[in-house]
Formats: structure tokens, sequence, C-alpha cells
């Protein structure tokens, strides 16, 4: 399955969770502070599934809490599902041809975050292209137009067709690194 139909299947099983959740908080109109604890036990096992690997529940809430967030703070307009399944894809998702993607982390001196991932990096031995961002002003700049933040470390996978996802979160960078070149 390449990420395209691994991202379709996303949006439907997000629209399939929306629509059990609205059931099952149906006296509220759906109305649930803690939706996001609801949402990861419903997703948790399908998206394991999916992705081909393990999701604890509190990297699911997590996963969820960061995509709403970011939704409404840089795609309002964009239907959660699809910003959800963008964002989901862009973390967990395996690349579709690793030994041909190249690799750029987006990162500055002295980030303790940034630090893992660059320890991560030389373990490996993975030629990523490292593009500090302050003393390189148009690293920042490409960072900004990219995500809307200047937050790192990010990892920039730069598909042979192309295509560019963005990978933020130390922890899930040292993950997908570790199990796509280690």
């Amino acid at each position: 399955m390449n990420n395209k139909e691994l991202r379709d299947g996303i949006v439907q099983l997000l629209l399939e969770t929306g629509e059990a959740h609205h059931e099952a908080f149906e006296a509220t109109d759906g109305t649930d502070a803690d939706w996001p604890l609801w949402y990861a036990g419903f997703l948790q096992d399908r998206l394991a599934d999916r992705f081909g690997m393990e999701f604890t529940k509190s990297k699911l809430v997590y996963c969820l809490m960061r995509a709403d967030l970011e939704h409404r703070t840089r795609s309002p307009e964009v239907h959660w599902t699809e910003f959800f399944a963008n964002e989901m894809v862009q973390c967990y998702a395996p690349s579709e041809s690793p030994a041909d993607d190249k690799l750029a982390l987006y990162y500055y001196d002295g980030c303790p975050f940034c630090m893992l991932v660059q320890s991560t990096i030389d373990e490996l031995g993975i030629d990523v292209d490292l593009r500090n961002i302050f003393e390189n002003p148009g690293f920042r700049d490409e960072l900004v137009r990219a995500r809307g933040r200047t937050t790192v470390p990010v990892l920039r996978i730069t598909a042979a067709d192309g295509g560019d996802r963005w990978m933020p979160e130390s922890r899930d960078i040292d993950s997908y690194l570790r199990k796509t070149y280690g």
C-alpha cells in the first residue's frame, strides 16, 4: 500500500471514528472534553494494522491533540479528517523507497532534542543534510514556510518524485530512522 492509499484509508477510518464517537455521546450532541482518550481507544488497533506498528494510547492521545492544535492554527479550512490523516502519514508512514530519499534535519546547536536525533544519525551512519536554522536564515525560512513555526528538530524527507514529508518530534524521528535505516 502506498502512502496515498494509506492516507485515504486513514481519512475513512477517522470519519468512522467520528461517527462512532458521536453515537456514543449522542446525549451530549457529541460533546466530550476527553475526546482524544476515546478516539485513541477506538483507533489503537486499527491504526496499528494500517501502519504495521504498535501505538500506545498515550502516543495516540498526544498525536491527536497535536494534530488538533496544528489544524486549528495552520489549516482550519481543511476538513479535520484530511488534516489529521496527513499528519499521521507525515509522522508514522514508512518510506516507499528509503534508498532514494534525501534527508535533511532542521536543528540548532544546543537543542537536546536535536542532539538525540543527531546521535541516532551518527550511530546509523545515515547521510543527512544538517540545516542549522540559526546559522542560515534560509533554512529557518524553509521551515517556517512548511511548518508555520521554527520548532526543531524536524526531519524533511524528500522522495525521488520530489514530494516532501516534514516529520517533527525527536522521538518520532528517532523511531523512523531506526526502523527505516537501522
